[in-house]
């Protein structure tokens, strides 16, 4: 009995690493904050917040798992080793329970589709007791995820990958996890949706321009490719950081959101210390990064050669958690005062 529980463990723990767990702050986190501003105003109910909640975490999943099942159908297993070997510095562990063996390439998909049925189920309950807008936007939500990888639409190979996440991680979760939650729109999440989709957006913006050969050698379109080179990727980091954060002055100016929202420009360094890195890379400078404590979270041992993927990736990350994070402490501190 102990050892059968122990195997049944260590399987899900492998699915769990397979289906990328630590991403899950990218779709946690503006639920979090829809579910904040609801409880803000008064309207949070916590049952349809719970359902919301793990719907949304179970469909998420499903994409990280979807997404790894469709690079390796199209691309195949090699790709990336073929590329070190030719003398490109590239990360080397793309789905690496499924390039070892350890996971059946079709079992992917069956326990993503299994994941996108508890997204479903979580979605009809709350269309019966919210109402259609929360189907209309789960519905569209669903859609973007699913088709994120998987053909016949592709959006991530066809230069629509970073957009359909800023909308889907953003608009779509922060107002439709409100909605659900205090059965109304309000503009504020909205507002809020803004920078914390160009945030998580920028995490997988990120991510491209650091596997930006790997994505041209398998005709994967991404944003960075269209812009043609890492060097013009990277030119365009200020511009959204200047988006991110000018819409939450501007909310505070226009009196949407509250004074204390002025918090969240502490992240800042975060932000300029990410753009000097990546611009480090862009002069073909892949050497160590001395990492403070002011970046945030970093796992250790993290694959020898990776470092200079994976600070770069915590970093973009972390500036998304802290940014969320201060927006909690905003709406605290207006809860306080």
């Amino acid at each position: 009995m102990v050892q059968a529980t122990g195997l049944v463990l260590k399987r899900t723990k492998v699915w769990w690493d397979a289906a990328r767990w630590m991403a899950l702050p990218q779709s946690a986190m503006p639920c979090l904050v829809a579910g904040l501003i609801a409880f803000y105003h008064g309207l949070f109910d916590p049952v349809r917040f719970l359902v919301t909640f793990i719907g949304l975490m179970a469909v998420h999943l499903g994409t990280n798992l979807l997404d790894d099942y469709a690079d390796l159908k199209i691309a195949g297993f090699s790709v990336r080793n073929e590329l070190q070997q030719a003398g490109d510095i590239v990360r080397t562990t793309k789905a690496p329970h499924v390039v070892n063996g350890t996971i059946k390439l079709n079992h992917v998909l069956y326990v993503s589709l299994g994941l996108f049925t508890v997204g479903i189920m979580a979605c009809v309950y709350l269309a019966v007791v919210s109402g259609w807008p929360v189907a209309a936007i789960a519905t569209g939500g669903a859609f973007i995820c699913f088709f994120y990888s998987m053909p016949p639409l592709s959006l991530c190979y066809r230069g629509m990958g970073e957009a359909a996440v800023a909308v889907s991680m953003g608009p779509m979760i922060c107002v439709g996890t409100y909605y659900a939650v205090a059965q109304c729109f309000s503009w504020e999440p909205l507002l809020l949706s803004i920078p914390i989709g160009i945030l998580i957006a920028l995490i997988l913006y990120v991510h491209s321009i650091m596997d930006f050969k790997p994505d041209l050698k398998v005709k994967k379109t991404t944003l960075v490719a269209i812009l043609g080179s890492q060097q013009k990727a990277i030119l365009l980091l200020p511009v959204l950081f200047v988006i991110a954060y000018g819409v939450i002055i501007a909310g505070v100016v226009l009196n949407v959101l509250p004074l204390t929202a002025l918090i969240i420009l502490l992240t800042l360094p975060l932000a300029i210390k990410l753009v000097q890195l990546m611009r480090q890379l862009g002069r073909g400078d892949y050497g160590d990064i001395k990492r403070t404590w002011w970046m945030g979270s970093m796992e250790k041992g993290m694959g020898e050669g990776m470092d200079w993927f994976m600070v770069r990736w915590y970093l973009a990350r972390n500036l998304m958690i802290s940014t969320t994070l201060l927006i909690f402490v905003a709406y605290g501190s207006a809860l306080a005062f």
